[in-house]
């Protein structure tokens, strides 16, 4: 043989080897996690359901009803659920004189605001009179957020 054919016949026994050894490897890895999935009876976690929009609507006015909050705590834990423009109206806001507390789970649908892109529930504060809170989304798709919030008589 020549000593290239040596060299090339070299190569292949190389690259069979190394071929061997990851079918091999991948082999031994597949069987040992299956193994310990089978070991563990542990039941894969599942995402619960979207919160539905009466649920959004009271976190709302639950996060809106806390006067006693400080202005940071407040908007922080408030942001989230707001639409950019009522994150502008209600940024300016102060806790202090917002005019209800202790939000009762009692929301009922109000208005002819009921669509699949707006609703509006009301809600009884302890103190303050009702809390409407207005919800909207563009789509059916996008989640619901608060448009708008009345609070007190």
């Amino acid at each position: 043989m020549t000593r290239k054919r040596l060299l090339i016949a070299f190569a292949v026994i190389g690259v069979l080897a190394i071929a061997a050894a990851i079918i091999v490897v991948a082999g031994h890895l597949q069987q040992r996690g299956h193994d310990s999935a089978a070991a563990t009876s542990t039941p894969i976690p599942t995402r619960s359901a979207a919160p539905t929009s009466k649920e959004i609507a009271h976190a709302v006015a639950d996060r809106f009803c806390r006067p006693d909050e400080t202005k940071n705590i407040w908007q922080r834990s408030l942001t989230p659920y707001l639409t950019p423009e009522a994150w502008q109206l209600y940024s300016a806001v102060r806790p202090g004189n917002v005019p209800c507390a202790g939000i009762h789970d009692d929301g009922q649908p109000v208005g002819d605001q009921q669509t699949s892109t707006d609703q509006a529930f009301q809600f009884t504060a302890s103190t303050g009179g009702p809390v409407t809170v207005t919800l909207h989304r563009d789509t059916k798709a996008d989640p619901w957020l608060a448009s708008y919030i009345n609070a007190g008589s």
